[in-house]
């Protein structure tokens, strides 16, 4: 960390405020909370509660409001956009091109337009990962530009900036980290949000390519920059830039943003390919694959592993979507070639057979275990054993964030499935379906005694916050719904795959 970070580390404390105000000016809102204090959107979003409908060109970024604009961003006409919607009638008020550049590579589930905005009283700051930093006023004037690297991912970049003081606080984590080198790649950065310059930098010689966005943990007179990462999540000290504590035993791809509350902070991470159950059933997967027995004898052999065949992830998806399975090069020979090996990894008798018993003992062994934690704070060094209040290991989402409301956390994952777990003592205290089934990554967002969840398909659900589960409201807007919506005082914003809602009560 550079000296002048020490010196500048002081000043967070005093402009904490700005990483806990009550706007929604980040991803998630809030500190990434996913909670709109004293707000009263709809419970019921139809027609009558519909104030407008705006079309949006392509991008993942989730909304984030300032008082009188939406701000998201997209790919439009082959250019990388920023775009500001007035809240009162949906119309676009600016739409701001990036920096002409080489798109990032990322997987088809990605998008080279997924960080969200962060908005300030004055700034409007724009991360692409394809370009780096972009600094606009809330009427669209550029005011600076930063360029970054790319950094090496797995799938292409999702982490949002948060502001903490005078800085933009940035993940940079890198897959061109190199084991037992003593140049890390992988680093937190600050950025001066008046120019850019950057003040300090934290290096991360530990961590690989992530996609969680970071937040800010105030406990007593701390406060801690919480980073979850691939294998760990740690906590660092922002009077001097020191990594203060660690756990470990998260997957290697970490996705979700922790939250705190009542002086414990929550993370949360899947198995590696999204399992949710430290022991998941492995018979869905086999169902998955022995579609594929062209001869009907029960079992799979090498020659029928052809067409969209792949060692399935997530078997509640359709065959062919990006997040099914294993991907598979698109090179013939190559691919055969994974195949091949695919086949031997499994076949472990090698009479050239997957049979049922031999595929679903495979699918028992280890990819890491998901892992909902509470941290009490004041911990020093891998605090695992000493500041962990307790641990949960079942239904645990891969991409959405845990909501914790009214002393509940909130779970949703693929399938439809929503889980409630007291945030006290990690206890299950039920998991329910949602009656909309499928892929789920929008994270769940909370205001008025209601959680508000949408899923890949497009359908919104209402749910009453309470320890018994009861369904409120659903309302299919017929377009997927791929991130999580954004809440001010009395409006629900909700990004489809094609536009953005607004829902407003107007009583």
């Amino acid at each position: 960390m550079k000296p002048t970070a020490v010196i500048l580390g002081i000043a967070f404390a005093s402009a904490l405020g700005q990483a806990h105000s009550d706007g929604w000016k980040q991803f998630r809102g809030p500190n990434g909370s996913g909670v709109a204090k004293e707000s009263r959107p709809p419970v019921e979003l139809d027609a009558a509660q519909l104030a407008w409908k705006t079309a949006l060109p392509p991008g993942l970024s989730s909304p984030v409001l300032s008082g009188e604009r939406v701000f998201l961003t997209g790919l439009a006409k082959g250019r990388l956009v920023t775009i500001a919607i007035n809240k009162a009638d949906g119309k676009i008020a600016w739409q701001n091109q990036a920096p002409k550049v080489e798109f990032e590579k990322v997987h088809k589930a990605n998008h080279p337009a997924a960080p969200s905005v962060l908005v300030g009283d004055k700034r409007v700051f724009t991360y692409f990962g394809s370009y780096g930093l972009l600094c606009h006023d809330h009427d669209g004037r550029e005011l600076w530009k930063k360029p970054i690297p790319t950094p090496k991912t797995l799938y292409g970049m999702s982490t949002s900036p948060i502001v903490h003081g005078k800085h933009l606080i940035m993940v940079l984590d890198n897959d061109a980290n190199l084991p037992g080198s003593r140049l890390s790649q992988s680093k937190i950065v600050a950025y001066d949000k008046t120019n850019g310059d950057v003040d300090w930098e934290i290096p991360r010689p530990l961590h690989r390519s992530g996609w969680s966005t970071p937040m800010i943990w105030k406990h007593g007179s701390e406060t801690e920059l919480v980073v979850l990462g691939n294998g760990r999540v740690s906590g660092y000290d922002m009077k001097t830039g020191t990594q203060k504590w660690f756990v470990p035993g998260f997957s290697r791809e970490t996705i979700s943003t922790p939250v705190a509350g009542n002086n414990v902070l929550y993370v949360s991470s899947s198995k590696l390919g999204g399992g949710a159950d430290i022991q998941p059933d492995p018979l869905p997967f086999w169902e998955a694959v022995i579609r594929f027995d062209k001869n009907s004898d029960g079992k799979i052999e090498r020659k029928e592993m052809t067409g969209h065949f792949t060692f399935p992830i997530r078997p509640e998806l359709p065959l062919g979507h990006p997040g099914y399975g294993i991907p598979l090069p698109d090179d013939k020979r190559r691919r055969q070639e994974r195949l091949d090996g695919m086949f031997r990894g499994t076949d472990r008798n090698r009479d050239g057979f997957w049979s049922r018993e031999e595929f679903m003992s495979n699918m028992r062994g280890g990819r890491g275990k998901p892992l909902l934690i509470a941290i009490r704070p004041g911990g020093q060094g891998n605090i695992t054993d000493t500041h962990l209040k307790w641990e949960l290991n079942r239904s645990i989402p891969e991409i959405p964030s845990p909501l914790l409301y009214s002393n509940l956390i909130y779970m949703v994952r693929n399938g439809g499935l929503l889980a409630a777990v007291d945030a006290t003592n990690g206890k299950l205290l039920y998991r329910e379906r949602l009656n909309a089934p499928g892929q789920y990554s929008a994270s769940p967002v909370a205001a008025n005694g209601h959680v508000y969840l949408g899923s890949n398909r497009g359908i919104i659900t209402v749910v009453k916050v309470d320890k018994k589960f009861e369904i409120i409201h659903q309302h299919d807007l017929k377009d997927p719904v791929l991130v999580s919506p954004a809440i001010d005082k009395s409006t629900l914003y909700v990004r489809s795959e094609k536009a953005l809602w607004a829902f407003r009560d107007n009583k």
